[in-house]
């Protein structure tokens, strides 16, 4: 899924006081260049040392890239536990917006307890 998509997400998220945050091993001038280029109003955070990527063992090696940080897309609870995680190493792997809306969906019913006002 292409960013652009996050950004029209964004709307959907703020109503149901969801934040959406984009790490990447980009400079931050670039990451600030491209999200102003998308129009997006969530965070862009630079790894640029590649210390997260590493911390969390989120790199790949291949002869012809050397080491290179793999896509994970996280669902995280308001702690900061992680409800899901999405590996996009293969495009097929990336989560779609449906399945991010159902990650919400099941994160809401576990911390809300006004999820279903008929419950």
């Amino acid at each position: 899924m292409q960013l652009r998509h996050y950004v029209e997400f964004q709307k959907e998220l703020a109503i149901n006081y969801c934040k959406l945050v984009v790490v990447s091993v980009d400079a931050p001038e670039i990451n600030a260049a491209f999200r102003t280029g998308l129009g997006a109003e969530f965070p862009f955070l630079s790894d640029h040392d590649r210390k997260v990527v590493q911390a969390l063992d989120m790199t790949e090696t291949s002869k012809s890239r050397g080491v290179t940080a793999i896509p994970y897309t996280f669902s995280l609870m308001p702690d900061l536990t992680v409800h899901n995680l999405y590996c996009g190493y293969w495009y097929l792997g990336r989560p779609t917006l449906d399945e991010l809306r159902m990650d919400l969906r099941a994160m809401m019913k576990k911390v809300r307890a006004d999820f279903d006002p008929q419950a």
